[in-house]
């Protein structure tokens, strides 16, 4: 019987000794060579997401949560959010209604995002708390 092939790029331990390995690699050439620049494989990656924020992906703007996965992992690898603006990433306007903010509020939960990608749709959150959830002093107590 045919073994099965593997989809995407093989397990999860596959991919974290790979990323482990890179993130070996990099802070050894940073020593060797003091300029703490990212991989090639990394800037090209940073490269791309900061493309599809200016100009979508296959001509189609992208949505909502793609602006803001985007915009989490760019921050990760050092940007800012000016130097996002810098590049020509112009935020989205969204509705300022409550679903929209609970919404936005459900996924800085779950994806723990910083309160600064979401300026990029146009919102200001607030910080989550210690536990990720919810600012204390937004949450309602129960009399």
């Amino acid at each position: 019987m045919a073994r099965a092939r593997s989809k995407g790029r093989g397990s999860p331990e596959a991919v974290e000794k790979r990323r482990s390995a890179r993130a070996l690699n990099t802070i050894f050439a940073q020593g060797q060579s003091g300029n703490g620049g990212l991989d090639g494989r990394t800037e090209k990656r940073r490269r791309r997401l900061i493309q599809e924020l200016k100009e979508g992906r296959r001509g189609q703007p992208l949505k909502p949560i793609d602006v803001l996965t985007h915009a989490s992992e760019l921050f990760e690898l050092g940007e800012t959010l000016a130097s996002l603006k810098k590049h020509g990433v112009k935020p989205i306007v969204a509705p300022d209604t409550p679903e929209v903010r609970e919404a936005a509020r459900r996924v800085q939960i779950a994806y723990a995002m910083p309160v600064d990608v979401f300026k990029l749709i146009g919102l200001e959150m607030e910080p989550l708390d210690d536990e990720g959830s919810a600012p204390a002093r937004k949450r309602r107590k129960k009399a």
